[in-house]
């Protein structure tokens, strides 16, 4: 659009002053023959500019927006209760299954494990006594029984003061990256208290909301383009990995999951903004047509063309007896992309189509083929001033001219 405006501004003058030949002809023939005649010559001629169809690959695309999610993702919470004695991770680091993440005080739930391990040390010793005693008909089988059980309670006290201990030490649950700490020394800390935040970098996908209308074109395993604000000079292959069975009451939409390359995994970002195209349908070897040169009127799509008229009937006539008009040709359209559109019917190869310039012509106008390079080249040297006045004196002859032509008529 902006060439248009630029063209336009640019050789609107020159239409003006090279538009009127033969205005001051006299009338010859009949009223109507004349009339024919002074309106091809004073009809201003339209400097333009075409272009041919192009045979080519043309594809119709889906495009959204979304942000990268991580499908796996923990909120780790403290299990222990205590002060924190020590943080061995921060934000951004990257740790595996197990990593110790921080250390919450241990002295007195050691002293219980202690505790622990001597009863349990007791118990089996009480055991062995009434195991022989049962033996030498001592104690009876209660009694053993009972020095039994009161060994089971043991190692299970041991257990749980074992694993309150262990609760002391924070680790991680899945291998990651640390994207948020919630805890520093000497904080004191409870169960249930979330104090990391890990996004397993490996399962970032890209969820897509389609509308319901178009979740019929959608299938696994089809392509699509990502291009993500924090990567800007790089297109990411993503796929469909999943479709949603279920359509959102709210939006309208189905959930659509894309899955990144695996090469591309490291340059994501969780949360990152993404603009998704995805290729819905393409087509080989298609008619192509500027999209800017297409006008579309009450449902129906037309472009302009020129097309070559001889001076006379002989086929043979000079070339400079040949003049040019633009004609309305109403075409049908495929699939459209970017700065193109297919047309299904319509054209042909080697049609000229008018893509500067066609904004002002009408069907059947009188045109001159050019480009706004040489329409520049040959204004170079006039001045504003010159070509003013020399449209103001076209414009006064050509009133004139439609005047007497106007006079004439009425008087025969």
């Amino acid at each position: 659009m902006k060439n248009n405006v630029v063209f336009l501004c640019g050789i609107s003058i020159m239409a003006l002053v090279i538009g009127g030949v033969g205005c001051n002809l006299p009338a010859e023939g009949t009223v109507e023959n004349n009339a024919t005649e002074q309106n091809a010559a004073v009809a201003p001629t339209t400097p333009v500019e075409v272009v041919t169809p192009e045979r080519g690959t043309i594809a119709a695309h889906f495009e959204t927006t979304a942000r990268i999610e991580a499908e796996n993702r923990v909120e780790v919470l403290s299990k222990g209760t205590g002060e924190c004695m020590e943080v061995r991770v921060d934000v951004g680091d990257v740790v595996d299954v197990g990593q110790v993440l921080a250390l919450l005080e241990r002295d007195e739930l050691d002293a219980q494990v202690r505790q622990a391990r001597i009863n349990v040390q007791q118990q089996e010793t009480a055991l062995e006594i009434a195991e022989r005693s049962y033996e030498e008909g001592i104690v009876s089988s209660i009694d053993r029984d009972n020095a039994r059980f009161a060994l089971n309670q043991a190692r299970v006290n041991l257990e749980l003061a074992e694993l309150q201990l262990r609760n002391q030490t924070i680790r991680a649950p899945i291998a990651g990256v640390i994207t948020k700490r919630l805890i520093q020394r000497g904080m004191v800390v409870t169960p249930g208290v979330p104090v990391f935040s890990i996004v397993d970098a490996d399962s970032f996908v890209l969820p897509i909301q389609v509308p319901e209308k178009e979740l019929a074109r959608f299938t696994a395993g089809q392509e699509a383009e990502a291009r993500i604000d924090a990567a800007p000079d790089r297109v990411f292959q993503a796929r469909v990995r999943r479709i949603y069975p279920s359509i959102d009451p709210t939006s309208g939409t189905v959930r659509v999951l894309l899955d990144f390359e695996e090469s591309d995994r490291p340059l994501l970002r969780e949360a990152a903004f993404a603009r998704v195209r995805l290729v819905m349908e393409s087509r080989n070897n298609a008619l192509l047509a500027p999209r800017d040169a297409v006008f579309e009127e009450e449902g129906r799509n037309y472009v302009f063309l020129v097309e070559a008229q001889h001076a006379g009937d002989d086929t043979d006539t000079n070339e400079s007896d040949v003049r040019f008009f633009a004609r309305r040709r109403e075409i049908t359209l495929g699939l459209e992309h970017s700065d193109r559109v297919e047309v299904l019917d319509g054209l042909t190869d080697d049609a000229l189509i008018v893509t500067m310039g066609q904004h002002s012509l009408k069907p059947d106008a009188p045109v001159v083929i050019t480009s706004l390079e040489d329409e520049l080249a040959k204004r170079a040297s006039v001045t504003l001033d010159e070509a003013l006045e020399a449209a103001v004196q076209r414009e006064t002859t050509v009133s004139g001219d439609r005047s007497r032509h106007t006079h004439d008529s009425l008087a025969l």
